[in-house]
């Protein structure tokens, strides 16, 4: 059973069909308030109640239905039986509301195999209410057929009794001519009642049919519908599966322009000014040059070198540079001069917002640089090398180390006491797009790769990126998407007009829009060692490779998102080999070290 179905036979809603679905229909009220589920017209039926009757589900037997009177003025019939409370009511059964009042079939689609037969209703011939007779006193009057009332209305009137029994007689015979005529018409307007109830029932029955025919015809074409389009949703995925195979896509991912609109704001610019300091006299430290003057290397090193230039292409001064171990490095001193440069420098990079309150992932060298190799200026001319008690180590001069650590320095054992550090003097975080500055703060730098947290307080919440650790189970191929701020990348600048009457200067700043370089995995390093027997090593560390060299500086510390739009590495570092240009990150576990596990 799916739903009640409700045949009116009679009243204002004659041959009409209504059907009830039993999933949101427990049970139907009749009557004529408009908040009635069946209801009927105000007027054209009033013998019908407010709320005349109901039929429910019988709640202990859902195959079964219950009608009940709801104490109605005029009763409820079931099957011409008026009812009293509750009965039970079958499929197939007529329901009268009122003697003469409207009536309907109840029955449900589809009917149950087992369902009781619909009872039989019986032909019952009720005779016609008597009417009332006339005013007191007329001839009319007088009851028929009783001869002591007769003897009455004679001596009353002073008629003869002779005289009153014949208009007695007459009026009987007059009675039954009359009431024949009028039975002979009842019985004809009830034959034409019966032959039109039959027509309309027979009329009822097939609007019902085509109705349900054509509801039926609907139902199968939007299934069809539905079909046809669920195939072609399938054969689509299908498609779009064979496609992603092909290209070795995996499900799920999404085009390089989504990546960025669902990450861009999480892709930050970011400035820094950053210098070493001598902690105990508080005093910047910079890298010793000399006269570039053989007399004056002389008192230097204490030898007699004679007269001249000892390096002619490095101008009026030459750097110099003290033993180390099996190496060297710059020889510091914190007394500037007008010969010696200092330890620091100016640079740009990139970062991503990891959590949506500020904490914000790049690489070391960008945040801390000091803690890893250090660049010397591209015009920094060679140099000559003397050992801790001033003797010059070698006759050649020798070009700047590459390895240098500043914050490794071992001279006069300062690096063990923490006498010398790095400082950030600026450390200036952009987000995408706009002009202000936030002010950055250095909460950690990896001592295992070149990755560095950094916080800004802003109040909010900031957009972040998702981060996926498959440093287990990334492959060769696989498509990834880089984003930063390369220097390469033409800059775009902003007037800023002041609306401070105290600093009406106008501003030109530089506002930061990220590039984005579709590429893919080239290679995968791994420096650890993989088991006891055989032992593999990579002189770059952990690392990607990427198959692009479109990046560069500037990027370092951008991420490197894959398919699915999540990080999976940290681009820091580009290379040349046989002429051509190589680009690596850093796996994304490494920056994941830094973060609170669950």
């Amino acid at each position: 059973m799916e739903r009640m179905i409700i045949k009116h036979i009679s009243g204002s809603k004659a041959n009409q069909v209504e059907e009830f679905s039993l999933a949101q229909n427990r049970e139907l009220i009749f009557g004529r308030e408009t908040t009635s589920a069946v209801q009927f017209d105000p007027d054209r039926d009033d013998l019908v109640g407010r709320q005349h009757a109901k039929i429910e589900q019988d709640p202990n037997d859902a195959g079964k239905f219950i009608l009940t009177d709801l104490q109605s003025r005029n009763g409820t019939f079931l099957n011409d039986r008026k009812i009293t409370g509750s009965t039970p009511i079958n499929f197939g059964d007529v329901v009268q509301f009122g003697p003469g009042g409207p009536r309907f079939q109840f029955d449900v689609e589809p009917r149950p195999a087992n369902a009781t037969k619909a009872t039989r209703i019986a032909d019952v011939k009720t005779a016609p209410e008597t009417r009332l007779s006339g005013a007191v006193g007329s001839p009319m009057s007088v009851p028929v057929g009783d001869p002591s009332v007769a003897t009455q209305v004679a001596q009353k009137s002073g008629v003869g009794k002779a005289t009153v029994e014949r208009m007695i007689n007459q009026t009987v015979e007059e009675t039954k001519q009359k009431e024949g005529r009028k039975f002979a018409a009842v019985g004809g307007a009830a034959a034409f009642i019966g032959i039109l109830l039959i027509g309309t029932i027979a009329f009822g029955g097939y609007y019902y049919n085509v109705r349900r025919e054509a509801a039926l015809k609907q139902q199968i074409d939007t299934k069809a519908s539905e079909v046809d389009a669920k195939t072609k949703e399938l054969e689509a995925k299908t498609d779009e599966v064979a496609r992603r195979s092909e290209n070795n896509v995996p499900s799920g991912a999404i085009n390089p322009t989504e990546i960025v609109e669902k990450n861009n704001k999480a892709v930050v610019f970011i400035e820094v000014a950053w210098r070493m300091i001598d902690t105990q006299k508080q005093t910047q430290l910079y890298h010793q040059f000399v006269p570039n003057d053989l007399a004056v290397l002389s008192k230097i090193v204490g030898v007699n070198l004679g007269r001249g230039p000892i390096n002619p292409r490095a101008g009026s001064s030459i750097p110099v540079y003290v033993t180390a171990g099996e190496s060297y490095e710059p020889l510091l001193t914190d007394r500037p001069g007008d010969l010696s440069t200092p330890i620091g420098g100016n640079h740009r990079g990139t970062g991503f917002i990891v959590t949506a309150d500020g904490f914000i992932l790049t690489n070391r060298h960008v945040a801390a640089t000091w803690k890893t190799s250090y660049q010397f200026p591209n015009d920094t001319p060679g140099g000559i090398v003397i050992t801790p008690d001033g003797r010059l180590a070698a006759n050649t001069l020798v070009d700047p180390p590459k390895a240098w650590v500043p914050e490794h320095t071992k001279q006069s054992g300062k690096q063990y006491t923490g006498m010398i550090k790095g400082v950030n003097d600026t450390l200036d975080v952009t987000l995408s797009g706009k002009e202000n500055r936030m002010a950055g703060l250095l909460k950690q730098a990896s001592d295992r790769h070149d990755v560095a947290l950094v916080k800004i307080d802003v109040p909010g919440q900031l957009t972040k990126v998702e981060l996926n650790d498959n440093y287990e189970t990334i492959k060769k191929g696989e498509t990834v998407v880089v984003m930063g701020y390369p220097v390469a990348s033409p800059p775009v600048y902003g007037v800023i007009k002041s609306k401070d009457m105290f600093s009406k200067e106008v501003q030109l700043k530089e506002i930061p829009e990220p590039t984005v370089t579709t590429t893919n995995i080239g290679n995968i390093l791994r420096g650890n060692e993989k088991d006891s027997d055989n032992k593999v090593y990579s002189e770059y560390g952990d690392i990607y490779q990427l198959a692009t060299n479109t990046t560069g500086g500037g990027n370092s510390g951008g991420p490197v998102f894959d398919s699915q739009g999540k990080v999976v590495g940290i681009f820091f570092a580009g290379s040349t080999r046989a002429g051509t240009s190589v680009t690596y990150a850093v796996p994304i576990r490494f920056g994941m070290e830094f973060l609170a596990t669950p």
